[in-house]
């Protein structure tokens, strides 16, 4: 009689954690739509992230170009203005696409 009364018991604490994983999936409904929100709020700041990254780079791209048109400057002169545009954009990207 000890070992059905052990197994009972051992049935038991099974059925706790399989009791609270159902009533948690029958209420998760709410917690899917909170989901949905901060999944829309994620996409508009990563659409925002991304143009103001073309923005910056767009205006990096335009001082080098214009520096080296216009004043002769060389590559060396104007390489860390244009990696710094490039990074500034391209981590806005990166950062869309995490998300």
């Amino acid at each position: 009689m000890k070992t059905s009364h052990s197994f009972a018991s051992k049935a038991k604490k099974g059925a706790l954690p399989a009791l609270c994983l159902a009533l948690a999936m029958s209420v998760s409904d709410s917690a899917f739509a909170q989901f949905t929100q901060a999944t829309t709020m994620l996409t508009t700041v990563s659409s925002w992230m991304t143009s103001v990254g073309v923005i910056i780079v767009t205006i990096a791209l335009m001082f080098v170009g214009a520096r080296m048109v216009f004043q002769a400057a060389q590559w060396k002169d104007v390489a860390p203005v244009f990696w710094g545009g490039v990074l500034i954009g391209g981590a806005s990207t990166v950062a869309g696409l995490i998300i």
